[in-house]
């Protein structure tokens, strides 16, 4: 009975370890066929802006439609998409994708985008990172695959800034965790005292007493 019921576990467990990898392997594909798509794409559309965003959310099976995947972004603040209208027909501007980048890693921003949240100072902001080539406008179409290359740079100027938020330890590159393992390890060892030569020396003889 035993051994039924130790096989049957082993069957279930394999069963949900199956159906695991299939859905990962599911979801994978999802994503590389929307970027595969997205980056033979001559000009971008808000539909492709949302997908990018949320593939690098790995959130784009959790949603079925481009709409429903667009409001995902106006809903996290990443961008108004509400005010797109056709996100199927309308291009994606170099503004747009400065803005929802910005907004998405939450990359440093200057002072006059975060006060206004205008395209074109999102626009300048992403030149200041070298996300986007100086010169652009923010009225500018762009590619699917320059899309992808900009999100990509995003992703990693987000990488390099939480590293550089973090304290360093300065005992670190000496190969130490704290200043006082540091000293303890480092310390150099008090001499040995001397023994004194003549505490190994034999005493001299008493000298012998005179009989009276």
């Amino acid at each position: 009975m035993k051994n039924i019921l130790y096989a049957a576990w082993l069957l279930a467990f394999a069963q949900n370890l199956f159906s695991q990898s299939l859905t990962e392997n599911l979801i994978l594909d999802e994503e590389l066929s929307a970027l595969r798509a997205i980056n033979v794409t001559k000009k971008a559309t808000f539909s492709d802006l949302c997908k990018m965003v949320l593939i690098h959310r790995n959130e784009l099976e959790k949603y079925a439609t481009d709409e429903e995947r667009c409001a995902r972004l106006a809903e996290l603040k990443i961008y108004d998409t509400a005010a797109v209208g056709h996100i199927h027909l309308k291009p994606a501007t170099k503004g747009a994708v400065a803005k929802a980048v910005l907004n998405l890693y939450n990359l440093e921003k200057t002072l006059l985008f975060r006060l206004t949240g205008i395209e074109w100072y999102a626009i300048q902001n992403a030149e200041i990172l070298s996300l986007i080539d100086k010169g652009s406008n923010s009225w500018d179409n762009l590619s699917g695959e320059e899309l992808v290359t900009i999100m990509d740079i995003a992703m990693q100027r987000a990488q390099e800034q939480s590293t550089w938020m973090q304290p360093k330890n300065p005992y670190k590159e000496f190969g130490f965790e704290t200043y006082p393992e540091m000293e303890q390890k480092t310390k150099p060892l008090e001499p040995e005292k001397k023994t004194e030569d003549k505490a190994d020396e034999a005493k001299p003889a008493a000298p012998p007493t005179e009989d009276r």
